[in-house]
């Protein structure tokens, strides 16, 4: 009961810090930003059609996308220069708890931050479409049914409507959505903890860095326009980069939905939790030789 104290105390602490940083509000800031941007366009297409919005249909079209979900991750690298504090306070902390507490604190703080930063950007994108006509019931809208037989003119749209229209309903789509992004910010941010502690913080946002450049670089239509790949190859392309990226794994429609052998939801949900275990268990390796 008392490491549980503790464990809390620690945590409310390192919110209260980030909350009287400026960069914590620039954080969300850009992130309701690119909420604006993207709704945006998903509204002018129900204008232009004349039809009305599913309320989860903004955050589905916006966050399916790779690039998307890339782009507004890396606006919490504003906050990873804060995290961990490795300064005269926390060394303070730590003669008062342990180690284990500390980093139990630490590891709660990217749980937290995750979830916060990616309901924020689902309510944004509520939000912002009050104003459009929008239905509550779990059906896909007419803008979506007519988006899912036009011709191919907005690429994304199209491949993300196709592939879900058949398969699932709104709310079920939304709630996928949001726990694949929120598990790889947690991801990205346990990445960053687990290298600060071992090389500094310095080195941790390089690594987040170096996995968001490898990520974008993975995107398969951009690295089969760089090798000058055949489109015979777009299959073999799908299936490497679904498999070994994880921002494809945070990517809805790059998952099996009965067809192909892209990895299921289930498997990726199973990947980012064994991640999310594996990084915490070596940061619990580090902690106990780091010096403040």
């Amino acid at each position: 009961m008392r490491n549980s104290r503790t464990v809390l105390s620690i945590l409310l602490w390192n919110l209260r810090l980030l909350w009287k940083n400026p960069r914590f509000f620039l954080c969300f800031l850009l992130g309701f930003l690119s909420c604006f941007l993207l709704t945006q366009h998903t509204i002018g297409l129900s204008l232009q059609f004349h039809t009305e919005l599913q309320i989860a249909e903004p955050f589905i079209w916006c966050f399916s996308d790779s690039d998307h979900i890339l782009f507004s991750s890396l606006a919490l690298l504003l906050l990873l220069s804060q995290m961990p504090r490795l300064d005269t306070s926390d060394t303070f902390l730590l003669f008062r708890a342990s180690r284990r507490s500390w980093l139990a604190a630490q590891i709660l703080t990217a749980i937290v931050l995750s979830l916060v930063y990616t309901l924020f950007l689902l309510l944004s994108s509520l939000l912002l479409t009050i104003g459009s006509t929008t239905i509550a019931a779990n059906r896909w809208s007419n803008t979506a049914t007519i988006l899912s037989y036009a011709p191919a003119t907005l690429q994304r749209t199209l491949t993300v409507l196709r592939k879900l229209i058949r398969f699932t309903s709104p709310y079920s789509c939304s709630f996928h959505i949001f726990w694949l992004m929120a598990q790889y910010t947690l991801f990205l941010l346990l990445t960053h903890l687990a290298v600060s502690l071992r090389f500094g913080k310095k080195a941790g946002i390089s690594m987040v860095t170096l996995l968001t450049l490898a990520a974008w670089l993975l995107t398969p239509s951009r690295f089969m326009v760089w090798l000058k790949l055949d489109e015979k190859m777009a299959y073999y392309a799908n299936l490497l980069a679904a498999w070994l990226s994880p921002l494809q794994h945070a990517t809805y429609v790059m998952h099996n939905f009965g067809y192909d052998s892209l990895p299921t939801l289930a498997q990726t949900h199973l990947l980012f939790t064994g991640l999310n275990l594996i990084l915490p268990a070596v940061a619990i390796r580090q902690v106990k030789a780091l010096e403040f």
